[in-house]
Formats: structure tokens, sequence, C-alpha cells
């Protein structure tokens, strides 16, 4: 099968297109023939070698969506012909967390796709049927690749991690990249009066166009005078932190006493300094928020097929320009979600 290889931690170049063995499966496994595969800016991060457990060689990609081919002779609940996407990682749904619906702490299982296990930049991809999910016909394999981490992401944060309430005052930084513009969404479903940071200008009408209530730009994200102004002084409930450490104090003197600060993307990595402090003064909550979980993903899928909410994808390009794809995240020239198409 034809697949984007990276064998180099690096430069974008290190992706290359190659010719490697069709996966074989196992008897509780599902070979999926993938249509879609959306790149996450996770990806870029395996990509530098900035993500310890990320092995070489490797297949990138997290977000996939596509037809069942195979199945293993334990499989019940899924045929060849099936639409499916899935989870980003294969549990071992036997521990702890995979008993009691959090199985996205699962460390027992495979792993995660992309980073320690092979991903969805190719034409062919083996996954445990536990990590799978039905789509319907109404959902493209493109909106369908990106709905577990774009928009899953944040259901898990905002109904599971943070539980947005209606007339919870909400702050997304980062609000005009793939997980933001849909974090805007999740967090109007909730009931939230959203405020969405951006510092790109050619983000923002997008982000009015996810619903958001207030659009702050701010290129050097110091944005906590206009979070008062636009809150009477009071600050926010609730952060939904996605940029990572060039945001982070603002993002903790923007909350009202008692509030949350949600950390659920890390596109900066750089350690950040906590005013432990003004924590203890207001009183606040750091929370981190992970991936979704299979019932999570079916809620969301069920949100999209009753057009509730907009999978929203920028740029669909093949699976040999992913390389092009890469540069155009990096380079910050996408509004919403790249999908390659295989």
């Amino acid at each position: 099968m034809k697949a984007i290889v990276l064998r180099e931690f690096g430069k974008i170049e290190n992706l290359k297109l190659e010719e490697v063995e069709t996966p074989k499966i196992s008897l509780d496994e599902v070979l999926v023939k993938i249509k879609a595969c959306g790149v996450c800016y996770h990806d870029l991060l395996n990509r530098l070698g900035k993500i310890p457990r990320t092995r070489l060689p490797i297949i990138l990609g997290h977000e996939v969506a596509g037809e069942v081919v195979e199945v293993g002779s334990y499989v019940k609940n899924f045929s060849p012909g099936d639409r499916v996407t899935a989870i980003q990682r294969i549990l071992c749904g036997s521990c702890t967390y995979c008993r009691t619906g959090r199985e996205s702490l699962c460390r027992e299982g495979l792993g995660f796709f992309g980073e320690e296990i092979d991903g969805g930049y190719a034409e062919y991809l083996k996954v445990k049927a536990s990590s799978l999910c039905k789509i319907p016909d109404e959902i493209s394999f493109e909106e369908a690749s990106i709905l577990a981490c774009a928009v899953g992401t944040s259901v898990h944060a905002f109904k599971t991690r943070a539980k947005v309430s209606l007339g919870d005052q909400v702050l997304i930084t980062g609000a005009g990249g793939g997980v933001g513009l849909h974090a805007v969404q999740i967090a109007k479903l909730c009931g939230g009066r959203v405020l969405a940071v951006t510092s790109s200008k050619e983000k923002i009408d997008k982000i009015w166009e996810a619903g958001a209530d207030e659009v702050i730009y701010s290129p050097d994200f110091q944005f906590v005078k206009e979070v008062k102004a636009l809150t009477h002084g009071r600050g926010v409930d609730i952060v939904a932190e996605i940029v990572g450490s060039p945001a982070f104090e603002a993002s903790l003197r923007s909350l009202a006493p008692s509030g949350k600060l949600i950390f659920l993307g890390n596109i900066l990595t750089a350690p950040v300094l906590i005013n432990t402090g003004l924590v203890i003064l207001k009183e606040i909550e750091l929370c981190g928020s992970y991936a979704v979980t299979r019932e999570e993903l079916l809620e969301v899928i069920d949100l999209v097929k009753r057009k509730k909410l907009r999978p929203m994808v920028s740029h669909t390009l093949p699976l040999e320009k992913a390389p092009e794809a890469h540069r155009l995240l990096q380079d910050r020239k996408t509004i919403g979600r790249i999908v390659l198409t295989i």
C-alpha cells in the first residue's frame, strides 16, 4: 500500500511517500480502507520529535475515516462496507479506565495512532473494533475524519471536564484553529457565552461564523483588559487554553474568582510558570483534558447528523501532498482543519 512514512524527526521533507506492506489483522481487528485523514498540529509535533513516545519509523495521522474491507473472526458488530471513524488510540478494554468509561486515560493498550502505532497517512489501517464508530451516509469521510480530535476534544473538555452550563462565560484561546473553531461551537451548544481569542486577523470572520459572541484580536496574547471590559470587570468562568505558554498568564488573569482553566492544547510546548498566589487567592481550578471517549464520539456523530454542529474543513489535499499540508499548518495558512484524501 502507499503511505507517508517518517523515518527521521525534523524537517517537512522527511515525510516520504513509500510502498509498504498492507497491515494484517488479528482476530479482534478490522482493516479499514482509509478515505480521509485529518492533519492535526499534534502531527507536526510528532514529526519534530517533540512528543517523546513517538517511535520511528512511523506513519503519522490519528484523525481517520474510511470503509471496512476485512474483519477478524471475533468481530461481530462491523462488516465489510461499513463506513467508520475511530477514536485516536487502541484501547486495552480491561483496565480500570476502560471499564469505567474513561478510556482516553488507558495506557495499557497498543497506543496512539501516528505516535506509538502506525496511523492514517496511508491507504489502509488496522484498528481494534472497540475503537471504531459507524458513520451515517449524511456525513462525508472528510468531515468524519476530524470528529474524534478536532471536534471531540472540545466535547470532552466542555461537557465532561469543565461541565459548561447555561450562562457560563467561556474564553477560548487559539479560536481560529482546527480545535478552536469547533470549541466555539461546542461551548455555545452547552449554553456558554463565548469570548474567542485569535492572533490572526485572517481568522476573525470564520470565528464569528462559528458562533462566537465576542472576538478578541490579540497578536501578543495580552488580552486581559479586553476580557475584563467584556465581562464588566468580573472575568470569565472558564478558559479553554489551546495555545500553550504565550497565552497562559493572560488566561489565568482573565478568570473570575472560582474560575476553571482547562488545558486542551499545547501548540507551543515551552514550560509555563504558574502564579500559585493567584491560583490560591482566586480559588482557581487547573484542569487537564485529553481525548474523546467512544461514547462522546458517538454523541459528536449524532450532533453532526442532526446539523447541530458543523465540521470545518479548510483544505483537502491528496495523500502524496502531506508535506504541503504540514507546511500550510506550520505557516498558519489554515482556518479549520486540513484533510488528506486517499
